[in-house]
């Protein structure tokens, strides 16, 4: 069943007055009308007295004798006559008609026409002219008469009309009090009860109009102020959950440092760290993934939780090929809606069933290192807290990674493994040994030193964090950092 639409203050206020205002309405019309009325029935009279008079001057003019005049009054006579029947609404002019009234209009026109014939005898005119006189002054006095009908109940009519105005009155004082005056009533003595610091004061609604709907709003506010007095227990708990949550992030803090501090070889520091951040973030699956030296191809050190396809797939993954391996994106951790984003790339993790990643970039010292992926199977966001634990965590792990990989890491079998890293390692290999036999050869650097201790130690030397450490401190532009670097590799530390 179809509930009723509560009806609004202004149609209460308008249905109440919309019945007396029809009536005044109509009142006034049919005041106007009869008005009109009055008005064209006076004007008839003073046309029927005037027939009167011209029946005695026809009378005087043929008595008179024949007269250029008398068919000229004749006409006129005709022609008020004519008026009379048919009215004229721009004076206005009309005869109020009932049965009495054309009786008597209808005996004038019969004895007009007889009277008409005799105006040639003069003689024979005095009883006629009469009797037709006396037929003119019945036809007027039945207009008079019903034209006093019509004035009794005009003034009946205004006397109802000034009734009708003060019921209305009334019943206007009435609505206004029931549905606006007791409303403010009812509401200030809440307010005034509230203010006594009685919290549970409420407003009855009575209404569906806008009282009703400020009621309900004051009743509600009310409430709110009332629970948050009652909910003070509730929000100390809220607050130590908060302390308890934070504690519970430095714990998970304190936990991975640890692990990378103790962490012995690359794959119990990459292995552990990937399965911490799993449980911390409470991901579905982790990826751990490190650089090269020109951010162009990411490498993936250690998983967890990812199917054996998504692994094989994304082992070694090129940059701008995934929207995980993104070196261009912007700094901090970035929520990707999977299936929805574009452009569209490797799809791995999409038939692997996960629905978000959370990717967090490994950064020391500005210099982006690696990437740590977080998978979901539902759709998740993250809290500025989870933003600033995770980055937290993977400064950590940077700052214990190893800035070349060890004999028995994964990292070096992988690399090991890879053709196009080897080819190109030995084609580097190869010409700096070159320039290192020519240098030997000119006198430029020692020449009992093999040069392949020369390779290793620039190799070793590329990978020294002292550049990352001057340039941070921002004592030494790039050019010096650059000499200084290559005078303690070539020349020592001795002095000459």
């Amino acid at each position: 069943m179809r509930s009723l639409q509560p009806w609004p203050l202004g149609a209460k206020l308008s249905l109440v007055a919309a019945p007396f205002l029809l009536m005044a309405l109509c009142a006034i019309a049919v005041l106007v009308w009869m008005s009109l009325q009055l008005e064209g029935g006076a004007a008839a009279v003073n046309e029927a007295g005037r027939m009167r008079m011209q029946a005695y001057r026809l009378v005087l003019s043929a008595q008179a004798g024949p007269t250029p005049t008398l068919p000229q009054e004749v006409a006129t006579f005709d022609n008020s006559l004519q008026l009379l029947r048919q009215g004229d609404p721009e004076r206005p002019l009309f005869v109020p008609w009932n049965a009495d009234v054309r009786l008597r209009f209808a005996l004038v026109q019969a004895a007009w026409a007889p009277f008409r014939s005799r105006l040639s005898g003069a003689a024979m005119l005095d009883p006629g002219a009469a009797d037709f006189v006396a037929h003119i002054d019945d036809f007027v006095s039945s207009i008079e008469a019903h034209l006093a009908h019509w004035a009794a109940l005009m003034h009946l009519l205004q006397v109802a009309l000034m009734a009708l105005a003060v019921l209305g009155a009334a019943a206007l004082l009435y609505a206004g009090h029931r549905f606006v005056l007791e409303p403010v009533r009812l509401l200030k003595q809440a307010i005034h009860r509230i203010q006594g610091g009685d919290l549970g004061a409420r407003v009855a609604r009575t209404t569906n109009d806008e009282f009703g709907t400020l009621a309900a709003g004051f009743n509600d506010m009310a409430g709110q102020l009332q629970s948050m007095y009652r909910s003070l227990e509730s929000r100390v708990q809220e607050k130590t959950a908060q302390l308890e949550e934070k504690h519970e992030r430095l714990a998970n803090l304190y936990e991975v440092t640890t692990h990378v501090h103790k962490a012995s070889t690359l794959d119990q520091l990459a292995s552990g760290f990937t399965k911490s951040m799993a449980r911390i973030a409470r991901a579905d699956g982790v990826a751990l993934r490190w650089s090269d030296e020109s951010n162009k191809s990411y490498l993936m050190l250690a998983s967890h939780g990812l199917p054996q396809a998504m692994l094989d797939a994304e082992h070694c993954l090129v940059a701008g090929d995934c929207h995980c391996g993104s070196p261009q994106a912007i700094p901090g951790a970035r929520v990707i809606p999977i299936r929805t984003m574009q452009p569209k790339r490797k799809d791995h993790c999409a038939r692997a069933g996960f629905q978000t990643a959370v990717s967090v970039p490994i950064r020391l010292h500005e210099r982006l290192m690696g990437e740590v992926d977080l998978f979901f199977h539902a759709q998740v966001e993250l809290s500025d807290d989870e933003r600033a634990l995770f980055e937290a965590l993977t400064l950590q792990l940077a700052g214990e990674m190893p800035s070349l990989p060890s004999q028995n890491s994964t990292l070096r079998a992988n690399l090991m493994a890879n053709k196009a890293y080897l080819d190109g390692l030995m084609q580097i290999s190869d010409q700096i040994g070159g320039w290192i036999e020519a240098a030997q050869a000119d006198g430029s650097l020692n020449s009992k030193l093999p040069p392949l201790v020369v390779l290793y130690t620039l190799y070793a030397r590329a990978c020294d964090p002292v550049p990352g450490f001057l340039k941070a401190g921002g004592q030494h532009t790039d050019e010096e950092i650059v000499d200084l670097v290559l005078d303690t590799c070539f020349d020592g530390l001795k002095t000459r």
